[in-house]
């Protein structure tokens, strides 16, 4: 009855299809347009030849987009979404799938297969325990609205991240960021984000990545947590209204900064990994 392939040859439209029948009946209804998925495949940096589908017919009824790149000095692959239509649910489309993607990954050399789900989604973590996945990292997501500080601090200074030199953060504290937010992940669309900094002559005391449309966080580093203060205030008096996503939790300095400028959490997330095969 089902059928499962690679989406590679498969139209933007038809995948935006599936989503949409996929997250028709949650709570907040995610709905894209054929343009609007094809622009979150490329900035996730989501490879249509490592993502899968299952199919009744010609209708595909399931899917699991992954992206892929070097993380953790690894080839791996990252789960940026996977969903089935509700009427096809129940019948185990999402288990024959994921074992089909691990077996053609297995076939591209992949290393490890990473994941992220809510903690407190039990049913989510549990199933992907029994495909095999551990916890790796533990990640705080925090947000802060309506910040009305004007501030100005002058030696904090930016530059597009496409001239920002990261040779030059090397002697900072850099707070490891999550798969999404990696490097690699970011050179894809680099004309998207902007460095935030400060620097004592030639070196770099604090910096941050950040979102050019709204001024989320993507990435951070200091020698000083002062100067990254600077720098975060500098942020917030521009934007008003940011998040900062997938803050490793061992990073309590900054978590404690972060809290102290007025951030909440808003949720909390797992990192998960699974070995798909050994170089």
């Amino acid at each position: 009855m089902y059928s499962y392939k690679s989406l590679n040859n498969i139209s933007y439209s038809e995948i935006a299809k599936c989503f949409n029948l996929a997250f028709s009946d949650y709570y907040l209804q995610l709905q894209l347009t054929a343009k609007q998925l094809q622009t979150h495949f490329e900035i996730s940096g989501v490879d249509k030849n490592l993502s899968y589908g299952a199919f009744v017919e010609n209708q595909m009824i399931g899917f699991i987009f992954n992206s892929s790149t070097i993380y953790n000095e690894q080839i791996v692959v990252f789960d940026v979404g996977t969903g089935v239509i509700p009427e096809h649910r129940g019948k185990k489309v999402f288990t024959t799938l994921f074992r089909f993607t691990e077996q053609e990954l297995q076939k591209h050399q992949i290393e490890k297969y990473y994941l992220e789900v809510l903690q407190q989604n039990d049913k989510a973590i549990s199933s992907y325990r029994k495909q095999g996945f551990t916890v790796t990292r533990e990640f705080s997501i925090l947000s802060i609205s309506n910040y009305n500080e004007e501030i100005e601090h002058k030696e904090v200074k930016y530059i597009n991240f496409t001239d920002f030199d990261l040779k030059k953060i090397s002697p900072c504290n850099y707070v490891k960021p999550s798969y999404e937010h990696s490097t690699n992940i970011l050179k894809i669309n680099p004309n998207l984000y902007e460095v935030a900094f400060t620097q004592d002559n030639n070196t770099i005391c604090a910096f941050s990545v950040f979102s050019k449309e709204d001024g989320r966080i993507i990435q951070l580093g200091y020698t000083d947590i002062n100067q990254l203060k600077l720098v975060i205030e500098q942020l917030l008096s521009k934007f008003n209204n940011i998040t900062v996503k997938n803050i490793d939790v061992v990073y309590l300095e900054v978590l404690k900064l972060l809290h102290s400028l007025g951030f909440c959490e808003v949720c909390q997330q797992f990192e998960m990994v699974k070995t798909i095969s050994s170089t």
